[in-house]
């Protein structure tokens, strides 16, 4: 078994931020459908009594039904995003448990890395740390075929959707070679050698049919890229067992003081 540093937050940080919202929003649905009830059904007694404050209170029993309906859009908002949230968590921690369990045990493994470095940022899913090199792995939960090629422009990927739907995407593996560089600029005064920093898209949904041009060794299911990691092993080390701990326990480090 790998040695894992660190286990994801972000997104269980996000999903307990959406949890506490939608139980705000439903105490506050509550009191307005039931304010709004209420003005309404007094704004129409009075109107029939011919009351001159009917239209106030019809007004102001508008306005509470109103606010009501915009947040009831918000609150379907937040369960959208709140099942979207616990989906790609299940993923990312379905990919983590995988490498912690099938990685050799002088692999790190850091997940969920927030990497600061000067004025650029950025948070990798997955980071591995192995005498063989280090693999910057992003996670995605796309589901549907996805048809795309990994060395053209952004927003030239299409995922076409169990439902039909086609949507344009941005091409993943930018964002992968985008932290590798961050990272490798973290990594500025030290021995690894460069060329075996490999950014690697996790395609993590069982759903997802990859049609991407030039895929190898860069887009890949979980399994395959555990077996793609485990594949180096049998290559000569560019990095000692001293210097895969110095380095996975100073992005450790690096992570607590951030």
């Amino acid at each position: 078994m790998a040695k894992t540093l660190t286990n994801e937050s972000n997104l269980r940080n996000r999903q307990e931020a959406i949890e506490r919202d939608l139980r705000i929003l439903k105490r506050m649905r509550l009191v307005e459908w039931g304010a709004a009830a209420l003005f309404l059904a007094i704004g129409f007694i009075l109107k029939g009594m011919g009351h001159t404050a009917a239209t106030f209170v019809l007004f102001i029993g508008g306005a509470l039904a109103f606010l009501a309906l915009g947040h009831e859009a918000r609150r379907r908002e937040q369960m959208q995003d709140q099942a979207e949230t616990s989906s790609i968590r299940e993923a990312k921690g379905e990919v983590a448990r995988l490498l912690d369990e099938k990685l050799a045990n002088d692999h790190y493994v850091l997940n969920d890395l927030h990497l600061l470095v000067g004025r650029e940022k950025c948070w990798i899913d997955h980071l591995v740390v192995a005498p063989s090199g280090m693999f910057v792995i992003n996670t995605l939960n796309w589901d549907g075929k996805i048809v795309g090629d990994t060395g053209k422009a952004a927003y030239n990927w299409k995922i076409r959707s169990p439902d039909g739907r086609i949507r344009p995407v941005r091409n993943p593996v930018g964002k992968a070679l985008r932290e590798r560089r961050i990272l490798c600029n973290w990594l500025k005064g030290t021995n690894l050698i460069w060329e075996r920093v490999f950014p690697l898209v996790v395609l993590a949904n069982p759903d997802a049919e990859i049609q991407v041009t030039n895929a190898e060794r860069r887009v890949l299911t979980p399994e395959q890229a555990v077996n793609f990691i485990n594949d180096f092993c049998f290559q000569k080390p560019v990095l000692s067992n001293a210097e895969v701990d110095k380095l996975a326990n100073g992005l450790n480090q690096h992570v607590a003081e951030a």
